[in-house]
């Protein structure tokens, strides 16, 4: 903990603690104590007397499943969310844990979903017609299931203000959605080009978000956050190569996604680092292993990152 923050709750809990023992804690325990009273400070002060904050979630295909870690930790420390962002699984994630699934419940999706969740051309005949009829599979099944699990839910009826990253194939631009249908957002997001049919949507053509923002600082920026927490799930491109298209397809976004982060990085006022690089992209046998590795993460950056909020918030939190 800085010295200067500890002068400052030093202070100011001096009444509080008087006669309990605290001076004769080290300060390991001291640190601990001070900065659990300002964090329980800090997480009642109403909305419109504090800091605003924003979460963007970074794409990562099935390592993104890592999120669901992520969210888990900073649910349970009672961070206050006020905006949040996501591209593609980052995306996924954002926007059902914002819908009001239950994290166990995201983790039992991921766990068990399947092919025919995402679209009906994943069977022989789909595979005969993309290998030999150029025909890109459909990912409508996917917005189906969507709608399933949220109840046909609207961007404006979600409880934090969310919004997510597509991109119009046709153009290069950057699709923002933060109104309408949640679930043709979310299909659109993680639309993976080369793969599944682009998405049409008003004269667009929609793919997979992260050919233009990995990870949607910028969005919560915009929403109105004052403290950014950017949360990437990062890849690795050493070791094997990709085994089949869908591999190589996701690890040029992953390529793509390199480049373009280093920015968002830049612009948020702290980065959770997920290091799941040695999970493939599409390997589901591994997404209890990435929930593991994001929750672990988050668990480590936690005393830091409450450190520099109640630092940045101090003057809310005794004001």
């Amino acid at each position: 903990m800085s010295f200067r923050l500890k002068q400052i709750l030093l202070f100011s809990c001096f009444l509080c603690f008087l006669g309990q023992g605290i001076f004769a804690l080290n300060t390991k325990e001291e640190d601990a104590i001070l900065r659990d009273f300002a964090w329980q400070k800090f997480t009642q002060l109403p909305k419109d007397e504090r800091q605003k904050i924003g979460v963007t979630l970074s794409a990562g295909a099935l390592r993104g499943a890592s999120h669901i870690g992520v969210m888990e930790v900073l649910s349970e420390a009672a961070l206050p969310i006020d905006y949040m962002s996501g591209t593609s699984m980052g995306c996924i994630v954002g926007a059902l844990y914002n819908a009001g699934l239950p994290l166990q419940h995201l983790q039992d999706l991921v766990n068990n979903i399947k092919t025919s969740f995402i679209s009906r051309d994943f069977n022989i005949g789909g595979v005969l017609k993309y290998l030999f009829a150029e025909k890109l599979f459909s990912s409508e099944e996917f917005q189906e299931f969507i709608d399933k699990e949220v109840g046909s839910k609207n961007y404006e009826d979600l409880p934090i203000p969310f919004a997510c990253v597509s991109a119009d194939i046709k153009t290069g631009e950057k699709v923002v959605f933060d109104s309408g249908p949640l679930s043709l957002g979310v299909r659109a997001s993680m639309n993976l080009p080369g793969v599944f049919e682009p998405v049409e949507y008003r004269q667009r053509l929609l793919v997979d978000g992260g050919i233009v923002d990995y990870m949607p600082v910028d969005l919560v920026k915009k929403m109105g956050a004052d403290f950014i927490i950017a949360v990437y799930a990062l890849p690795s491109f050493a070791g094997s190569k990709p085994s089949n298209i869908m591999g190589y397809v996701l690890r040029i976004g992953d390529l793509r996604g390199a480049v373009l982060t280093e920015d968002s990085e830049n612009q948020a006022n702290f980065v959770i680092l997920s290091r799941v690089g040695e999970i493939g992209s599409s390997d589901r046998s591994k997404t209890n292993l990435a929930i593991e590795i994001g929750a672990s993460s988050a668990y480590q950056a936690l005393p830091q990152l409450k450190e520099k909020l109640i630092i940045n918030g101090v003057n809310y939190v005794f004001k």
